[in-house]
């Protein structure tokens, strides 16, 4: 016959079990709901590589008290939910070649036309160069293509003018009006070394707030005409914004869709995740440029906060293109990296 303390053992065993099972069920649905109510829902989804991180390391805890089944339940849990967060792998043929016509992009977030001018425009006129180290490293890859920005305005293109880095970027679309749909955060650009013709900005798809998102065809030498895209929707945070943010995001999908005649670039601040099920709606029949550095590309946001990284919710999308590198960018004065991939023709299957 069992004593108190067995049966209290056995209950808390009982309570251990139930309680990782639960927390598990719920890590491992939490990448799915395309819901945006309540509005934490978006914000808990862009969380989901922290709490399957935080589910693994209470699953280990679990273990070191032998509760296997408990341990078991949550690690699985922890990594159904990441799955889905898990960058596709690329179209075979993703390695560097010998083949001519290549395009150098790098898109950033300047956080309120505040990123260092200085920084951005050594790694404009060295094509990056430095990657994950930072933005004055010595190993350019010959210049920047294409620059996407968004959250900028003409003071910073001003101040990036008489750095010389535009010197390389001679065309560009139509010039950041002084107040910007949105407000503030709400002007972008795209630059190029090739002509460039815009083609105005995306549909209004959002019915609270909106950033106004750039649409250009750059006219490479070799690749040809491609259309670039400068991606921005608002933050998914607060039920005024949840909705814009979704409705942007399933409009931009629609409108991708009809794109079919050129290939595609979609690049900058999409405030979304492989987490969101918006953005991997949006995202299928696309190539991330990520897709060049493995599943795990690493986080794009926040930087130089109290908080770590911890999301990667800035993107490049390719369409008719494929990645040949990609690397993450830090840059003084923005809480967000650059992304800077360089792409080509993507080969025809068969």
């Amino acid at each position: 016959m069992a004593g108190p303390h067995g049966s209290r053992r056995r209950r808390l065993r009982r309570a251990v079990l139930v309680t990782c099972v639960v927390l598990a069920v719920l890590l491992a649905v939490l990448p799915h709901p395309a819901i945006t109510r309540p509005w934490i829902m978006p914000a808990l989804q862009s969380l989901v590589p922290v709490l399957s991180v935080a589910a693994g390391v209470i699953a280990v805890l679990v273990l070191v008290f032998r509760q296997w089944w408990a341990a078991g339940v949550l690690a699985a849990g922890a990594v159904l939910a990441l799955l889905p967060a898990v960058v596709p792998l690329g179209p075979p043929g993703t390695e560097a070649g010998p083949e001519p016509g290549t395009l150098t992009v790098l898109s950033l977030n300047a956080e309120y036309a505040g990123v260092d001018a200085e920084a951005l425009a050594a790694a404009v006129g060295a094509g990056g160069a430095g990657d994950d180290r930072g933005a004055h490293g010595s190993d350019g890859v010959g210049g920047v293509d294409v620059l996407v920005l968004v959250e900028a305005d003409e003071d910073l293109l001003t101040a990036l003018q008489e750095l010389g880095a535009l010197d390389g970027l001679p065309y560009r679309t139509e010039v950041i009006p002084e107040e910007p749909q949105g407000g503030t955060a709400g002007g972008a650009v795209i630059l190029s070394a090739h002509p460039l013709r815009s083609e105005g900005v995306l549909p209004r798809f959002a019915t609270h707030r909106h950033f106004e998102q750039p649409v250009a065809v750059v006219e490479h030498p070799e690749l040809g005409a491609v259309r670039v895209v400068g991606i921005h929707p608002v933050p998914p945070i607060g039920d005024d914004f949840v909705p814009s943010w979704d409705a942007t995001l399933r409009g931009l999908d629609g409108w991708q869709a009809a794109q079919d005649d050129l290939p595609l670039v979609l690049a900058g601040d999409f405030n979304a995740s492989q987490a969101h099920p918006q953005f991997r709606d949006l995202a299928e029949g696309f190539t991330p440029a990520a897709a060049a550095a493995g599943p795990l590309p690493g986080p794009t946001w926040p930087v130089g906060s109290w908080v770590p990284p911890f999301t990667a919710i800035d993107h490049v999308l390719l369409r008719g293109l494929t990645p040949v590198d990609y690397a993450r960018l830090d840059f003084p004065g923005t809480d967000h990296r650059g992304i800077l991939t360089t792409v080509r023709a993507q080969p025809e299957s068969g």
